[in-house]
């Protein structure tokens, strides 16, 4: 009897956790999208029930397959060399992170809380800016060379639209 009410305890916990974390509405930040199709790599804000970012894991990154009927796909471990990141809590303020895409390694972002809104800082022709997306132009090759990156976003001082392109030289 003992073994079923911690199976149970166990059960209902497990429940709770899984039902907090789908109720918790996540935060776009920006998005990867590529020459190759219409499939993009989205990066959300993890949120919790409260609106706060989930500090264990506060970033999401998945694939939305536009090119097929629009659903999510995991990111697999291998497209991670290409699509993954790195995320560490910004020793400054407990609210920011400090996010480094591998495909723009060279581009450190801070996930910054802007009027009750997640955003991803980053600077764009050398001016600070909110990123909204990354396009990608990268041969057709079963290990894809890229040919230049485009980063957009808004300009945090003016609001205005900035984009640079970033041309890969290797």
């Amino acid at each position: 009897m003992q073994k079923i009410i911690v199976a149970l305890c166990f059960s209902l916990i497990y429940t709770f956790l899984y039902i907090t974390e789908v109720l918790a509405e996540n935060k776009n930040l920006f998005k990867i999208e590529r020459n190759k199709n219409a499939n993009v790599v989205m990066y959300d804000a993890r949120l919790d029930l409260n609106g706060n970012i989930n500090k264990k894991n506060p970033v999401d990154a998945y694939w939305i397959l536009y090119a097929k009927q629009g659903q999510r796909e995991e990111i697999t471990a291998f497209e991670k060399k290409a699509y993954g990141y790195t995320v560490t809590a910004n020793d400054d303020d407990d609210n920011s992170y400090n996010l480094v895409l591998k495909a723009v390694k060279d581009r450190p972002m801070k996930i910054v809380l802007v009027n009750g809104e997640y955003k991803a800082e980053i600077l764009i022709n050398n001016e600070k800016a909110y990123l909204s997306s990354v396009y990608v132009s990268a041969s057709d090759a079963l290990i894809p060379k890229v040919s230049y990156i485009i980063l957009t976003g808004t300009k945090i001082n003016t609001g205005e639209k900035v984009t640079e392109k970033i041309i890969e030289t290797k």
